[in-house]
C-alpha cells in the first residue's frame, strides 16, 4: 500500500462494537495507526502521545483511528483505562486480515507492525513506519497534519 493507492475495502469493530469501514475513512482525511499490542509499554506511550495531541488532529479535520489485533473487549478496557478519545479498531478475526491488506502484519509475531497510513478522500497519500520497539515520532504526524489540499 503505497501513496497513490486507493484505500482497500475493510470493516472492523471499534472498542464499542460499532462497525467502522474503509468507506467511513474515505471522506476527508484520516490517519490509520497500526500498532502491535494494547497494554504494552511502547504502544501505550505512543498512543498516549497521540491522545495528548488529539486537538491538533481535530484542528486539521483529520480522523484518527488505531488498529491492533486485540479483541474489541480488550480495546474497550484499554481505551477507558488510558482515556483515549479516538477509536481503537479490532483486527481480531480473521486475525490480522486488515493489517495484511496494508502490508502491516508481522506473521512471525502474529501482530500488526508499527505502520501509519494517511488517507485523503479514499486515497493513501503518505505512509511511514518504525521498528517494533521504536515509537513513531510526533513530528511525522505533524508533517501530515500540515499538508493541505493534497489531491
Amino acid at each position: 500500500m503505497q501513496p497513490g493507492t486507493k484505500l482497500p475495502d475493510f470493516s472492523l469493530e471499534n472498542q464499542y462494537g460499532e462497525r467502522v469501514t474503509s468507506q467511513d475513512l474515505s471522506t476527508g482525511r484520516s490517519i490509520i495507526v497500526f500498532y502491535p499490542w494494547a497494554f504494552s509499554r511502547v504502544c501505550g506511550g505512543e498512543l498516549a502521545e497521540l491522545q495528548q495531541h488529539l486537538p491538533e488532529f481535530r484542528d486539521a479535520d483529520v480522523r484518527l483511528v488505531a488498529i491492533s489485533v486485540d479483541h474489541k473487549f480488550a480495546l474497550r478496557t484499554y481505551a477507558e483505562q488510558e482515556g483515549f478519545g479516538f477509536e481503537l479498531l479490532a483486527d481480531f478475526w480473521p486475525h490480522g486480515q486488515v493489517a495484511e491488506l496494508f502490508d502491516a502484519f508481522d506473521a512471525e509475531r502474529g501482530v500488526a507492525r508499527r505502520v501509519t497510513i494517511h488517507v485523503h478522500n479514499g486515497v493513501i497519500t503518505d505512509r511511514f513506519a518504525s521498528g517494533i520497539s521504536e515509537p513513531r515520532k510526533l513530528d511525522q504526524y505533524r508533517q501530515i497534519l500540515s499538508q493541505r489540499d493534497i489531491f
